[in-house]
């Protein structure tokens, strides 16, 4: 297989590869992925292009890796309703937290929201993250 177009990509485009890799996970993007991919198929030679089956490999490798995203999306999504259902059963009772804004805080937990990803608990007139109670009673 030939690895020219990429070893060119990553040396000739430093910021659109920096800029792929910023996430909070450090892995290339979806998007990233398949355009470093469809350079490298558009890049091959043409004298010696890629066999049917290193070809066949290749897009299975792919699909894989699509499904392996899904999961990785769907389980994403499970953990945050089952964190928002861990919140949503501490409303009506009393808990205590430790906020690093607001210090410590007591009270009846009044509602319960997620806000990107993380579960933010109403007590009274303050609003606190759920990993920051200390005690529910």
């Amino acid at each position: 297989m030939n690895t020219n177009a990429i070893d060119a990509y990553s040396r000739s485009e430093p910021t659109a590869r920096s800029t792929a890799t910023s996430g909070g996970t450090g892995q290339l993007e979806r998007d990233s992925f398949m355009q470093l991919l469809l350079m490298q198929l558009k890049s091959q030679d043409p004298m010696s292009p890629m066999d049917s089956a290193a070809m066949f490999n290749q897009m299975a490798q792919l699909s894989v890796l699509e499904q392996l995203w899904d999961i990785r999306d769907m389980l994403s999504e499970s953990v945050n309703a089952s964190q928002l259902s861990q919140g949503a059963s501490l409303i009506g009772r009393q808990v205590e937290a430790n906020s690093a804004e607001i210090g410590r805080v007591s009270g009846l937990v009044d509602s319960v929201r997620m806000m990107s990803g993380t579960i933010w608990l109403q007590i009274g007139n303050d609003e606190v993250r759920m990993d920051e109670v200390v005690s529910v009673q």
